[in-house]
């Protein structure tokens, strides 16, 4: 509730009340009213009598309102800063380095104890699961094109640099497939209103909502509208869900406000920014050429014989006569004629500072910290160490996003259809919500934290472990990636194979004798003396 800020009285109110008490109040009042409307706020970002924000006036409107006029040129823009400036397409590719890697992995974790089921039977489950899902992961592109690990690297990337990608549940059983259902990845591009009408209160930019603002369809053009193609283009209605809640698309976007329809492009924040640094390496790089292209002018009297250099190609046809800047070129002037050498002073000395400071503000907006967007790490051990970390912690949250909003629904898919098949056996998976959540439990581990000092983090692991802070599956997927059950069954193998070779497993080099400890005072006065 606003604070009524009272009106001082001044003379004239003082005569008005005197005269006329009723008039007097009125007057007070009405006074009171405007001194409150009219009155700045505490906070001076917001105040319009401020010599640097008097003239900033953004307009508050809905996420919608802010993103559709532009989105068109936002993903344009996005994409051929990702296709041409190699800050940009180095941040989006670290990305997907970071997030999905060679593919996430998934680790099928059955709730048993919910399920009732014995150790034995849930690893079972697990690995059947585990083994019908790789099958399928071979077929699973609608387009026969890519592998499942590789559609998740298309999400991610599409998402990022379009702002959002939808992929579509479609089934197709081809020759030799074990399963039908596929994934069809669709361009944000083709989701879009039929025949490029207005939005309305239901369909807005592609998709189309109830009453109550839930998505309920997306309409999906036949062809990409920048296709070359010249062909009519028809739209499709394809409901997000079946009737029973199941998916049917995913739309993978980051949602930043509510009630936001679409994605916003990775590069939306600094595509500006990513421009202007571009054009001015560019700028520079030409005149760094232009400075190497050191050229002589010789004059010649009239009556010289010296001819000057040709100005006809090898071929003997004559054009305009040119004079280009060559790499030690000597070229030939008229009597009366002279030239002036501007020096470029390239390279520029104050370019590499300028353009690190430039950077550093780009790597905030993407939360990518400088040494890994530029992959250039000259600071010491601890700001290295900082920084992959904050970068992880950066990943780690990107793949939680895509795990939950593309693999996981993904998995879902298949295993109905496997559970439907007879495949693999699930009782209660579509009868009891309950059950159903408890067979498709699962995790999905990606790429393995960068570690610059491996034993310092397997010492502190040991610890963590010991103490049970973590467990053995844990800082396996951390550290190395894998399976804990599969390199134990591994490591078991090896030592039979040890012990069959006359090699004891157990058996370990001994640790070179450390040195005595040096007393505090010493180790003190060296390092003084050291410095």
């Amino acid at each position: 509730m606003m604070r009524v800020r009272a009106a001082k009285l001044n003379l004239l109110d003082r005569i008005v009340g005197y005269l006329n008490p009723g008039a007097g109040l009125s007057r007070i009042r009405d006074r009171t009213m405007l001194a409150s409307a009219t009155s700045p706020g505490g906070y001076k970002g917001g105040k319009l009598d401020r010599r640097a924000t008097k003239n900033w006036r953004p307009t508050g409107t809905s996420a919608d309102a802010d993103l559709l006029p532009e989105l068109d040129d936002l993903r344009a823009r996005s994409r051929d800063l990702a296709r041409n400036l190699p800050v940009a397409t180095g941040a989006i590719a670290t990305n997907k380095t970071h997030v999905v890697g060679d593919g996430l992995v998934l680790s099928a974790q059955c709730a048993r104890k919910l399920l009732g089921l014995t150790p034995e039977q849930a690893t079972a489950f697990n690995r059947a699961a585990e083994w019908e899902f790789e099958i399928w992961s071979k077929t699973a592109d609608f387009t026969r094109v890519q592998h499942f690990a590789e559609l998740q690297s298309l999400m991610l990337g599409g998402a990022l640099e379009s702002g959002d990608i939808f992929a579509l549940r479609r089934y197709r059983l081809d020759p030799g497939d074990t399963y039908g259902t596929k994934v069809q990845v669709i361009e944000s591009d083709r989701v879009c209103n039929p025949f490029r009408m207005s939005d309305t209160e239901t369909l807005i930019a592609g998709v189309e909502h109830s009453k109550d603002g839930v998505p309920i369809a997306v309409h999906v053009a036949d062809r990409h509208p920048g296709d070359p193609l010249r062909k009519p283009t028809s739209w499709r209605r394809v409901p997000m869900r079946y009737n029973d809640g199941r998916a049917i698309v995913i739309q993978l976007f980051d949602r930043l406000r509510p009630d936001q329809t679409r994605g916003i492009p990775y590069l939306a924040p600094v595509v500006e920014a990513l421009k202007s640094l571009g054009d001015y390496t560019d700028a520079e790089v030409r005149a760094a050429v232009v400075s190497a292209m050191f050229t002589v002018f010789v004059k010649n009297s009239p009556d010289s014989e010296s001819n000057p250099l040709p100005t006809t190609d090898a071929s003997g046809t004559s054009g305009k006569e040119e004079i280009e800047l060559g790499s030690g070129a000597v070229i030939d002037l008229a009597e009366g004629e002279d030239v002036t050498f501007a020096n470029p002073m390239r390279p520029n000395p104050q370019f590499d500072a300028f353009v690190t400071a430039f950077l550093r503000q780009i790597g905030v907006a993407l939360e990518l910290p400088f040494e890994l967007l530029i992959k250039h790490f000259t600071a010491s051990y601890s700001a290295s160490r900082a920084a992959l970390e904050m970068a992880y912690h950066s990943f780690r949250r990107r793949r939680t996003w895509l795990v939950r909003n593309f693999c996981q629904v993904v998995y879902e898919w298949v295993m109905e259809e496997a559970i439907i098949l007879g495949r693999i056996e699930a009782p209660g998976f579509f009868d009891d919500p309950l059950k159903r959540a408890a067979w498709l439990n699962a995790t999905w581990t990606g790429p393995v934290r960068i570690s610059l000092d491996p034993l310092k983090d397997a010492n502190a692991d040991e610890v963590d472990r010991k103490n049970g802070f973590k467990t053995s599956q844990q800082i396996m997927t951390e550290r190395t990636g894998g399976d804990f059950e599969d390199k134990t069954e591994q490591l078991a193998a090896e030592n039979v194979a040890r012990k069959s070779a006359g090699i004891n497993p157990d058996a370990a080099p001994p640790a070179a004798a450390m040195p005595a400890a040096k007393p505090a005072e010493q180790v003190d006065e060296e390092e003084t003396a050291d410095a």
